[in-house]
């Protein structure tokens, strides 16, 4: 029988490795429609100012190759930019980062929020655009707070890595392995981290804890699962590389037609757009990743407490109303001609 993810019991599930992966594509089969809606209200506009600003950035790089090319050809001495904003639009560049960091909050803040309403609502109602926004706003305080401590904790984290090889790097009198291997030692740990951490705001989202709490949370439920995390998160990054290509193939077409100077190529505007695509193709598919961390929340809070078995238990004792036949042979309501 097909899943249509419109009950708890249908995400509260232990699902083996292929069945998280299936899962997913399964929940936006069915969903891509209402979710889609969600999606292009509050991600989309995040997603364009990302698109222009890389596009700002990449056209001032194409264009400066182009000229260097033409230039060697020519045979001709080449081009030199007056300063280092001629050639790479640093403005472009922090537009397309502030415009990244909220599309992807916003992202999966959207999702989650869509998943937590589907999870409130009744199997037979639809989930609108004002219930995941109201669900989205509510929750928009938590979201930065959560990845700000999530910011911090790599900063933290990637300060002690530095430090760790440059103090390798200082006693190199006692072995040049010593600073490979606490380099190594500290990217494992690093590594661990990162997967620990993938399933922050599953747990922020779909449980009441405080964003400090959830940090606890994640290492409480990845316990003895690390490895199996890593892999889906992996094999799910795969996937969504592989789609993310066919959104890229405007930006390499336009990339080569300004730097080999091709009529119909070579426009700025064409660069924008094509990035603009690319960006859009980058946020969108990365649903799918957020969709399997969310079903390996499921299975991780499923296999250890058992949160869908408990609903069903719950519902043994509320009987369901039995539904009116509605047959045109059949009308319980005409009492025909007389």
């Amino acid at each position: 029988m097909k899943n249509t993810f419109t009950s708890p019991a249908d995400f509260w599930q232990e699902r083996d490795f292929g069945a998280k992966i299936s899962a997913s594509f399964e929940f936006i089969g069915e969903h891509w429609r209402s979710l889609g809606k969600c999606l292009v209200y509050f991600v989309l506009p995040f997603t364009l100012l990302m698109g222009v600003g890389l596009g700002l950035f990449n056209n001032g790089i194409y264009n400066m190759s182009g000229r260097t090319l033409a230039a060697q050809r020519a045979h001709v001495p080449l081009p030199h930019p007056a300063s280092p904003y001629d050639m790479f639009n640093f403005s472009g560049l922090g537009l397309a980062f502030v415009g990244g960091i909220l599309a992807f909050m916003l992202l999966s803040g959207s999702l989650y929020a869509y998943l937590r309403v589907r999870l409130r609502l009744p199997a037979t109602e639809p989930v609108t655009t004002a219930q995941v926004w109201a669900e989205l706003r509510a929750r928009l305080g938590r979201i930065v707070l959560g990845f700000l401590l999530l910011l911090v904790i790599g900063l933290v984290g990637w300060g002690i890595l530095l430090s760790g090889v440059v103090g390798g790097m200082s006693s190199i009198a006692s072995g040049p392995g010593m600073t490979s291997l606490v380099f190594l030692l500290l990217m494992l740990a690093s590594i661990y981290v990162y997967i620990v951490f993938a399933l922050y705001f599953p747990v922020l989202w779909f449980e009441d804890r405080s964003v400090v709490a959830s940090v606890g949370r994640c290492f409480q439920l990845i316990r003895g699962q690390w490895w199996s995390t890593f892999g889906l998160l992996l094999v799910a990054l795969f996937l969504q590389s592989m789609l993310t290509i066919v959104f890229a193939i405007p930006q390499y077409a336009v990339m080569f037609g300004k730097m080999l100077q091709l009529p119909g190529l070579n426009s700025d505007i064409l660069g924008l757009v094509a990035t603009c695509f690319y960006a859009l193709g980058i946020m969108f598919t990365y649903v799918l990743p957020l969709l399997v961390l969310a079903f390996q929340y499921f299975h991780l809070a499923e296999q250890k407490e058992g949160v869908g078995l408990r609903l069903l238990v719950d519902k043994l004792g509320h009987p369901q109303a039995i539904p009116v036949a509605h047959s045109s042979q059949y009308r319980p309501d005409d009492e025909g001609e007389y």
